[in-house]
């Protein structure tokens, strides 16, 4: 050991700093004795920047606390920022208080002459500085008794190393017992503080799993960065000054507010904005905000979230929610009366985040989020909140990115049937996917404010808005420490729940600049042209005439880029060749900035290849050979079976699912099984399985433990496409593209015969792998039969026929006619029975009627087009599209598996003597998971 330590050149700097003292660091109760067994070894060339090394008293463990303490030129004191210790609320005494003293505050503040706003902020400095009083008395008090247990503890330690006078050691054991309870109020906080309760959450998909599961936590110290003028930075204050004189930079970017500059925005955003809000949608964004809809919004908040600079958390509004709202609704209220927000109220700390395999050594390489003031963001959020539901009408569906009721799946479905359709007619097609420098940051504002007020926002909701961006300020924080403040002249705060709608909205007047220009050449779909799918600023342009398309595109982001400051990085913007000849290739080369890709294409998380064959080979095996990295990584931490569940929920699962929903291709059996085996020998530790699978993957409710079945997922994928095929879905565009692949409609396609199916269905790989999953589910598991009650009577290729028009056109929707349009309590009636009228049938109804019932009596089995719709029928009969779809698919495919209970309720049934209910089992189960909570 010693001949290791001098190899190494490391000393035990507790000796070195105390070479005449005798003490020890471990006390055996079993032998009475006292050794020092625990070290502290520096290098010799870090001895000079220790300032101390010390034993300390042993207090709830045989080996004592070794503390030594380092003094680096590259240090800085952390910037502190006072905020609210939510532990402080478990004292009912400080709840009362508190309540108390707001109640006084506003009672005896509430004046003529003191505005609502300035009263709302007034009162945070007066409840910060009587909770800062609470906590500081609370503390002072909690210290004292500490320090004189520590020194009682050390003197009585000291006592017994001369003496070992078991007396002494009695008088120890109860200092000690008193310094834990004195401990554990202490800790409980640090819990709090750290968000780390692991007795609650050490078996549950959280923060504490994420936490474990991260790779590198230090990844967030940032050791040097790169100045503007290209210098390496080492020191904290330079490390410092460099983000914030990057951010000033950022946040400053866009031109000048003139009048000038007001008009020509005007005159650039008025043929390209293609909808204006009502005067009745308007005036809903103006209503006055009230307690209900702040209450709505506090409740979606989440607890544990770092607050703002103002230091008062989520919970704090939570706890008193009765007083603090109503006066945050009345502050709110005045401002659109001209009332400004004040500047404090307006600062944020802006907490920096690496992204993904970036140089971490640039500015540029880190994402900014912006810590807001919790009543900032409670504002902000009923803003968003209004916005919402008329976001979708203001912005076409080529943006799927931050718009409610769409998905990114829209957008790689979307994309990949491009390459199909341009690859299956032969039509020259590229795709360019374009890179946008920090998007968000850089929207200008004079930009934002001319496009909301010729979409028709405007009048309160307007001055609202004006009023969260005047003159807002922010301090970076790097390594625990806060710059100075600087202002923000433009940008959608990222951490602000507004900005990704007020995002979209600005974008798109560019998006539809691009549809309107005749020069920008697209895909011809069943409908429409296909030229661009965006979500947020990703953008992936579908261009078919590139020589003439792509200087178009070029001008039209210059054009859009002189009023709303976004910036495309052109060198590092993509370009994917589908079909284009090489000689057209090699000019555009030449010509253009853009980098080409060979073979494939990144977009939206997923490979794009111009050979659609190679879908699953570029997607699925990398993303597995992954995931088993990360599997075989987190086997060695200590972590129960159940928290092993539970990282297989937060982290396996939704990495799946995603590409299970973007790229539904079809998987190999062995692939699926692969998964599975491998996921079991994850939750099991490499051992054999103890609960049985069937079991695991029951809810919660029901026995189980919610365990993901990873094939139920995959097959529900392909599903939620057959129910959107079926109702029309969102109206997403890659339904157009796909429809156009085939001669029969897709609503149509999955409930006629399979020998029926046109021969175009098997070229498309991503209907082939549908149908295929569907064929196979609808028989396993009962989700339909051949003939179905969801029979079309239109574009059926065995009744060509088809209904007349003048039968049709009462039957609901005329364009989508099914046998169950025909029905009635079990029985097929004329369409004239259905929807009476005042004229009898025509002597051609009569006659397509007969041709119908002749067509249906022709079918085997054709008792089943008069039988109940399944679930699963219902659900592609229905008007409304489905929301959290994976799920309820999912869950109809549990159900439909044999429901026998699990085993241990037999046998728990046979101890007792009693057969209990489903009820009684559900309350037991809930009780199983949810009662250490109570």
């Amino acid at each position: 050991m010693r001949r290791r330590l001098h190899d190494l050149q490391l000393i035990d700097v507790w000796r070195v700093l105390h070479p005449l003292d005798r003490d020890f660091t471990y006390f055996s109760s079993v032998h009475s004795s006292y050794t020092r067994i625990d070290y502290l070894f520096v290098s010799h060339f870090e001895l000079s920047s220790v300032t101390e090394a010390k034993i300390h008293s042993r207090t709830w463990s045989d080996h004592a606390l070794l503390s030594l303490s380092m003094m680096s030129s590259h240090s800085r004191p952390k910037h502190f920022q006072w905020r609210l210790n939510t532990s402080l609320f478990t004292d009912p005494m400080v709840v009362t208080t508190i309540a108390e003293a707001l109640e006084y505050y506003f009672d005896e503040n509430d004046k003529n002459e003191t505005t609502p706003v300035t009263l709302w902020e007034a009162h945070k400095a007066t409840i910060r500085g009587q909770l800062i009083g609470i906590a500081s008395k609370k503390k002072k008090e909690r210290l004292l008794e500490t320090n004189q247990l520590l020194l009682d503890i050390r003197s009585l330690e000291l006592s017994h190393m001369r003496s070992h006078d078991i007396t002494v050691y009695g008088q120890l054991l109860l200092k000690r017992a008193r310094l834990a309870e004195l401990s554990n109020l202490q800790l409980h906080h640090t819990i709090l503080k750290t968000k780390c309760f692991f007795a609650y959450n050490e078996n549950k998909p959280g923060r504490l799993l994420a936490r474990m599961l991260r790779k590198k936590r230090a990844q967030t110290y940032i050791p040097c960065i790169r100045s503007t003028s290209g210098q390496v930075a080492s020191l904290p204050d330079d490390i410092v000054a460099s983000f914030r004189d990057y951010y000033l930079g950022l946040y400053s970017s866009a031109p000048v507010d003139t009048p000038a500059l007001r008009h020509s925005i005007t005159e650039y955003l008025t043929p390209r904005i293609h909808r204006r809000l009502t005067g009745v949608e308007s005036a809903s964004l103006n209503d006055p905000i009230t307690t209900a809809e702040l209450a709505s919004v506090l409740k979606k908040q989440k607890n544990g979230k770092s607050p703002g600079p103002d230091g008062f958390p989520t919970e704090y509004y939570k706890k008193y929610r009765e007083i603090l709202l109503p006066r945050l609704a009345r502050s709110l209220n005045a401002i659109k009366d001209g009332t400004p927000i004040h500047t404090q109220a307006l600062q944020a700390a802006i907490a920096i985040i690496p992204k993904e395999g970036k140089d971490t050594s640039l500015c540029t390489s880190y994402r900014p989020i912006s810590l807001l003031n919790c009543d900032l963001k409670l504002f902000s959020s009923v803003l968003a909140m209004r916005l919402q539901p008329y976001v979708p009408h203001l912005v076409r569906k080529d943006q799927v990115g931050f718009v409610p009721g769409r998905e990114a799946r829209d957008g790689t479905l979307r994309a990949l049937n491009a390459i199909h359709t341009a690859s299956h007619t032969g039509t020259p097609m590229l795709l360019l996917s374009t890179d946008a420098e920090k998007a968000f940051d850089r929207v200008a504002w004079p930009f934002l404010f001319e496009t909301l007020n010729a979409m028709g926002v405007s009048g309160s909701y307007l001055t609202w808005l004006a009023a969260l961006y005047s003159r807002p300020t922010a301090m970076v924080r790097v390594n625990g420490a806060l710059s100075n403040p600087f202002e923000i002249r433009n940008g959608t705060r990222q951490g602000c729940p507004l900005s990704p709608l007020l995002f979209a909205l600005t974008l798109e007047p560019f998006l539809e600049s691009v549809r309107l220009n005749p020069n920008i050449s697209g895909l011809r779909g069943r409908t429409r042209e296909h030229k661009l799918s965006a979500y947020a600023d990703d953008m992936l342009f579908m261009v078919t005439n590139p020589r003439v398309s792509l200087p178009e595109i070029i001008a039209e982001f210059d054009m859009y880029s002189a009023y709303s400051n976004l910036r495309i990085n052109m060198s590092k913007s993509e370009i994917l060749n589908i079909n284009l000849s090489g000689a057209l290739v090699r000019e555009l080369r030449c010509t253009l900035p853009f980098n080409w890709c060979e073979g494939k294409m990144r977009f939206l998380g997923i490979w794009l290849p111009p050979d659609l064959t190679k879908l699953y080979d570029i997607n699925f095996p990398p993303l597995w050979d992954a995931l088993q990295t990360d599997l075989k990584e987190w086997s060695s931490l200590k972590i129960s079976w159940f928290g092993r569940v539970g990282v297989l929920k937060m982290n396996i699962l939704p990495r799946l699912l995603y590409l299970f929903s973007t790229v539904p291709v079809l998987l190999p059996p062995d692939f699926l099984a692969s998964i599975r085996r491998t996921l079991s020998r994850f939750v099991w530790s490499q051992t054999r399985p103890r609960v049985r699978l069937h079991t695991m993957m029951l809810p919660k409710q029901a026995g189980g433990v919610a365990y993901p079945d990873v094939c139920r997922y995959f097959l529900a994928s392909h599903l939620i496409r057959v129910v959107e095929w079926s109702t029309g879905g969102r109206g997403a565009l890659w339904l157009d593209l796909e429809g156009d692949a085939v001669t029969v409609p897709l609503w149509a396609l999955p409930w006629i015969s399979r020998s029926d199916r046109p021969g175009d269905v098997t070229s498309h790989p991503l209907l082939a792998a549908t149908l295929r999953v569907w064929d196979r589910t609808a028989r396993s598991h009962r989700l339909s039969t051949f003939p179905s009650p969801l029979l079309p009577l239109m574009h059926n290729p065995a009744f060509p026929a088809n209904l007349r028009m003048s039968l049709r056109g009462s039957l609901g929707d005329p364009r989508r006619v099914r046998v169950i349009h025909l029905t009635r309590d079990s029985v097929l009636h004329p369409p004239w029975v259905i929807s009476p009228r005042p004229t009898p049938p025509t002597i051609l109804e009569l006659f397509n009627y007969r041709q119908l019932t002749h067509y249906l009596r022709s079918l085997p089995g054709r008792h089943r087009l008069l039988r109940e719709p399944t679930q699963f029928e219902n659900l592609c009969l229905s008007n409304t599209p489905l929301s959290h779809g994976l799920s309820v698919l999912s869950a109809v495919l549990r159900g439909s598996d044999s429901a026998e209970p699990p085993s241990h309720e037999v046998r728990w049934d046979r101890a007792l003597g009693a057969v209990l209910g489903e009820e009684d089992w559900t309350k037991t189960y809930t009780l199983t998971h949810r009662g250490t909570r109570q």
